[in-house]
Formats: C-alpha cells, sequence, structure tokens
C-alpha cells in the first residue's frame, strides 16, 4: 500500500515537473496556449491518480486462509519460504480484481472454519463444500477433487481399483478417505465375492506414503490434485491405479452475511474463466483433470 502511494506521489511529481519544464521553454519561445494545454495535460494525470492513492490507502485488505503444507495447492518453497500454489495464484488475481491488498493467513482444515465464523479471516480456500457446514458458511466452487490411488513402480502390479480387492489400503483419515474407501470396498469387492479392501488410516497422507514405502500396506490413495506434484518429486517411484474416484468440490469459504464479497470473489474468477487466466493456473501446476470452469461460469455461488 505505502509503495502504490510512494508510486502515485512520484508519478505526479514528475508529470508536474516536465509539464513546468514545458511550460518555461514555451514562454521562451513566445508560443501561447501550447504551455496551457501541457500544465492542462499533467492536471488530468494528477486527476486519475490521485484515486489510486486514496484506494490504496482506504481499501482493507483480504484476510484470507489457505493451507500451505498442501503442494501443489499452496506451498512454500523450500529455498526462498516464497508462498506459491493454485491457490496464491488465484487469490493475487482476485484481490487485484478487488483492488485490495492481502494478509495470508497459513491455518489448518480444523482451524479454518472456526476463523471465518469468528470473522477472523474474511475468506478461506480449499475447504470441501459440505452440506453440514452451510448453516454457518457460503461456497464458491472453483476445483474438482477426486481420490487416487497409487502404489510402487516396484510392487506387483495393481493395474485397476477393482485389484485392490484383499489388498491392504493406507488412507488420511482426516479427510474421510477411509470410510469412502471402505463404502466403495463393500460396493465393488464384497458385493462381488471379493475379499474387502483393508484399509488402514493414517494421521495424514505422509504418514500413508511412509507406510507404503516400507511395505506396510501395497497402495495408499491421496487427493487427486497433490498426485501430480507428489510424483514429480520422485520420478518413477509411484504409478497411478485406475482413474481418479469422484469425490467432492473444493471451494472458497465465506462467513454467513459476507453476501457481497462472496459475490465479487464470485464474479472474479468468473473473469478469470473468460480471460483464460484460471487453465493457465492449473496448467502450470498439472491440474487441467481438476478444472471446475463449467462450474465457475455456470453459477459460480453456493449459498
Amino acid at each position: 500500500m505505502t509503495f502504490v502511494l510512494e508510486e502515485a506521489r512520484t508519478r505526479v511529481h514528475t508529470a508536474l515537473t516536465t509539464a513546468t519544464a514545458m511550460a518555461t521553454r514555451h514562454r521562451l519561445m513566445k508560443v501561447q496556449g501550447i504551455w496551457r494545454k501541457t500544465l492542462k495535460h499533467a492536471l488530468a494525470i494528477c486527476l486519475t491518480l490521485l484515486p489510486v492513492a486514496v484506494m490504496a490507502q482506504t481499501a482493507p485488505p483480504l484476510r484470507i486462509a489457505l493451507f500451505a503444507s498442501f503442494p501443489p495447492i499452496a506451498y512454500r518453497v523450500p529455498e526462498t519460504g516464497e508462498l506459491v500454489g493454485v491457490d496464491v495464484d488465484l487469490a493475487n488475481y482476485v484481490a487485484k480484481k478487488l483492488h485490495r491488498p492481502v494478509i495470508w493467513q497459513d491455518v489448518s482444515y480444523e482451524q479454518a472454519i472456526p476463523a471465518l465464523v469468528t470473522r477472523r479471516v474474511d475468506l478461506a480456500f480449499s475447504l470441501l463444500d459440505e452440506p453440514g457446514s452451510r448453516s454457518q458458511l457460503d461456497y464458491v466452487d472453483y476445483l474438482l477433487s477426486g481420490i487416487q490411488a497409487y502404489t510402487l513402480a516396484g510392487h506387483k502390479p495393481i493395474k485397476t481399483l477393482t485389484d485392490l480387492c484383499g489388498q491392504k489400503l493406507g488412507a488420511n483419515r482426516r479427510n474421510g478417505f477411509g470410510q469412502i474407501m471402505r463404502s466403495w470396498s463393500d460396493t465393488h469387492c464384497v458385493a462381488a465375492s471379493r475379499p474387502p479392501v483393508a484399509v488402514e488410516e493414517t494421521d495424514g497422507t505422509q504418514a500413508a506414503r511412509l507406510e507404503l514405502q516400507q511395505g506396510r500396506v501395497d497402495a495408499i490413495v491421496q487427493s487427486s490434485e497433490s498426485v501430480p506434484y507428489t510424483m514429480d518429486l520422485q520420478p518413477g517411484t509411484y504409478v497411478r491405479i485406475g482413474q481418479p474416484l469422484p469425490s467432492s468440490r473444493i471451494a472458497i469459504g465465506f462467513p454467513k452475511g459476507a453476501d457481497e464479497l462472496r459475490d465479487q470473489v464470485a464474479a472474479a474468477l468468473r473473469d478469470a474463466v473468460t480471460d483464460g487466466t484460471y487453465a493457465k493456473v492449473l496448467a502450470k501446476f498439472k491440474l487441467l483433470d481438476n478444472s471446475a470452469a463449467n462450474v465457475i461460469s455456470a453459477n459460480a455461488t453456493q449459498h
């Protein structure tokens, strides 16, 4: 904000200095009218920059909650500490559209909803659009999420999801994937007279991946939007098993009563879809398969 004000002052000063110098030359040349026109042009520049300075001085910051340990959605570059990811790029785009600076709040998933309800933050990225919490929050969906199973490249081949029947499967208990996979097993394994998937829940996806590497489970499941990043970190280490299971929509959450901000953010996301920014951000992080562009364009607000 200070930078914008200083830039505005510098531009105004430069415009006035240039205009004064030109006017002096024109007076010496006794050319009437031209320097007056130059001064009018400088004044117009000043008047144009004033709203920018005033806006920078008065626009409240957007307090945005995100999860900075969820690559490629949001994470810090180890070498620099820079905050990057899909959420970061989209949030910066939205903030620019709204002419508001950003204050990042790195929170856990469990902390996000209380922070919204108590209005410690204005909005939160990467929430699951869950009907059970709509009495407290409004949502704007912006990504599709799935459940992707994968195993080690050196493991005995597990080609399809039904090949998981009778296998040990690691799943993060925090996001409910364990229960989802048990239900899937009942429908696709037990009902077909196959042995059930032996789901072993862990405290986070990283813990599940460690069990896979140690041979304690045969495969694990992970949010489909984070799998490309995981595989890029260790090329050739893992192989996907089938296609992702449909899971849910990822949304930006707002406290009840924040209708104006919710609608402004929804409109900014529609602009991002229209001008191509949304697709570019997803392509940058290899998440085009998780695009919710149609959802954003058709009905960006769910409340």
